[in-house]
Order: structure tokens, then C-alpha cells, then sequence
């Protein structure tokens, strides 16, 4: 996390050249699964700079675990209090809470956020779905339905299908670039009340003068992975690949927040324009930088993952057996 404020340094707004090829969105689905089988081929993956990084057991399928049931988050007698007041849902559209389950009796976890951009798409940070240098396994992936306590009875847990990494993120220079993932649900059922949010876009970029009113939110440490903590953030720059936010040592992103939406508003409508990657400050407080993956640099690659990820109603973009 601290590693941050050092990386970014380098980071320009002309860094990047174009990532891939557009794929039109109205075009008929090239023919890319491997041999007619439900998997995308890898010579497709690669050339679009993809990486499936996540599918769920399938055993699971039949077999529901204990960790999508409601006890599992916790017991409702617990009586605790947010430090600060709930931020407005209404101003954040589909935002909700990433659970990584890291044992098989659901105890262990790794916390995130994600939005939803798509029927069956959330965009998330990629080290929210592989945790490099750590010996977690992940079990299974769960999403939260927005609330501002998840510990609430009627939370909605819904499972995870299939997770797309960018392939370039975590190079031998060690740095976060390219920290951007998505998120497959194949049932979407039980989230109609997620809203798909607008993303800032390649084509028509909000302008810089639209960050004056940014905002976050999430439920990480600053609401001890319970309660949805968010406010207002001071941009303090706008690079090529990375957002910037400081707010002077004030209230800000923590640990737990990661893959979070950054919002502006335009003409009163929320617009997400990044996904947290990291902080320079765990604490909490202190606070510290925060820096977002700029989504209008990653708009081609995420639509190829939209367009060519889901066919037939179909997650395709699976990990080998033999690992991703």
C-alpha cells in the first residue's frame, strides 16, 4: 500500500498508448472459443491482454455453502456503531461489497468493493481478485448487496462466477500498474435493485473541471469491514492511467476499501470515473494519498471483456485446470 506515492511519480498523461483494438460492440462475437468448448481461446485472451484469474467450483453449484447464508457475516446480537454517519446510496449506483472467502469453513477473508457496470459486470481493483504475494487460496468469491451494515439480516449474498484480470497488472517493475479487474455474476436475480453505473468513457472524458465534486465510499477499515464509511475527496491530480485524491490528512480511503468507486458529479447523475488501487496510509488515521485506476484509460479493454467474456449468456473466460 505504501508503495503508492513512489510509483506514481513516473506516471504522465500521455504514458499509455491505445490498449487494444476496439472490438465494435455491434458486430457479431468472433468465433474464439477453444475447439467449441465454453472457453475463449488463449491466443484471443492474450491479444486483448487478458487474464481469467477466478472461476467458482462448480461443486458449489449443488452444494451451497454455509458462507452464503446469513449467520456467516456474523452474529446479530452484535450491538456496534458506525464512527461516522452512512454516506447517501442513492448518489452511489451500483456499488457493493466484495468478500473473498480464504477457508473452507468462511472465516477467513479479504475485503474489497466493486461496481456494477454491466447486466452482469462489476468492475473491481485486480489485486482484489489475485492476491499476489501471498499464499492465500481462494475458496470462493461473494458479493454483498449494498448496505450500510452488512451485518443486517436481509443481506444479499450472491456468489461470484468467473473473474477477468488485466494480464499486464503486477509487472517485474512491481508497481500496481494496470490494477483493474472484472467481475462476472451469472444470476443476477437477486441484485435488481444495483443499478449500473455510467462510466467515464474514452469517447466523451468528463472534463477536469467536473472532479471538484469527487466522492468514495466502502466498507473497509474505516468502518471495520461492517459498515459503509464514505465522504467527499479533494483531487489533486489526474494523470494518464491514475487519479490522484488528498484530503490534507482528513478523512479518506483505508485498507478494505480497495476496488471502490470514485464518483463525480454531472448535472446532479453520479459518474464513475476510477477504482481505488491503493493507499499510502494504513493506519487510518493517519490518513494519507489515495490512488484510482482511471477507468476512461481502461474503457476499450473493459468493453473486450464485456463483448467477448460473455457468450450465450455465458461466462467464458476460465482459468486452465492446470492454474490462470
Amino acid at each position: 500500500m505504501g508503495a503508492a506515492a513512489a510509483f506514481y511519480l513516473d506516471r504522465s498523461a500521455d504514458f499509455r498508448p491505445a490498449i487494444d483494438q476496439i472490438i465494435d460492440r455491434f458486430s457479431p462475437t468472433p468465433e474464439v472459443l477453444e475447439g467449441g468448448r465454453d472457453r475463449l481461446g488463449a491466443a484471443v485472451l492474450a491479444e486483448h491482454t487478458m487474464l481469467p484469474c477466478f472461476a467458482r467450483n462448480p461443486e458449489f453449484q449443488d452444494n451451497p455453502p454455509s458462507w452464503l447464508e446469513r449467520r456467516q457475516l456474523g452474529p446479530l446480537s452484535s450491538q456496534k456503531e458506525p464512527l461516522r454517519d452512512f454516506p447517501d446510496l442513492s448518489k452511489m449506483p451500483g456499488l457493493v461489497k466484495i468478500e473473498q472467502i480464504l477457508s473452507s469453513g468462511g472465516n477467513q477473508r479479504h475485503h474489497c468493493a466493486a461496481t456494477r457496470v454491466g447486466e452482469h459486470w462489476f468492475v473491481t481493483a485486480n489485486h482484489c481478485v489475485l492476491m499476489r504475494g501471498t499464499s492465500a487460496v481462494v475458496v470462493d468469491m461473494v458479493v454483498i448487496a449494498p448496505q450500510n451494515d452488512v451485518m443486517q439480516e436481509d443481506a444479499v449474498i450472491v456468489p461470484v462466477t468467473g473473474a477477468v484480470c488485466n494480464r499486464s497488472w503486477y509487472s517485474d517493475t512491481g508497481k500496481f500498474d494496470d490494477d483493474i479487474a472484472l467481475l462476472y455474476i451469472e444470476d443476477v436475480s437477486r441484485l435488481s435493485d444495483v443499478k449500473i453505473a455510467t462510466m467515464d468513457s474514452a469517447a466523451a472524458p468528463l472534463p477536469v473541471s467536473e472532479y471538484e465534486d469527487a466522492y468514495f465510499a466502502g466498507w473497509g477499515k474505516n468502518g471495520e469491514n461492517r459498515f459503509l464509511q464514505g465522504g467527499p475527496l479533494t483531487i489533486s491530480h489526474i494523470g494518464g492511467a491514475f487519479i490522484m485524491a488528498n484530503n490534507g490528512g482528513e478523512f479518506s480511503p483505508c485498507v478494505g476499501d480497495s476496488g471502490g468507486p470514485l464518483y463525480v458529479g454531472r448535472d446532479g447523475q453520479p459518474r464513475l470515473v476510477g477504482v481505488l488501487s491503493s493507499v499510502t496510509m494504513d493506519a487510518c488515521p493517519p490518513y494519507d494519498l489515495a490512488f484510482y485506476v482511471r477507468l476512461k484509460t481502461y474503457d476499450v479493454w473493459l468493453r473486450n471483456v464485456m463483448k467477448l467474456c460473455e457468450q450465450g449468456g455465458k461466462f467464458v473466460c476460465k482459468p486452465n485446470r492446470s492454474g490462470v
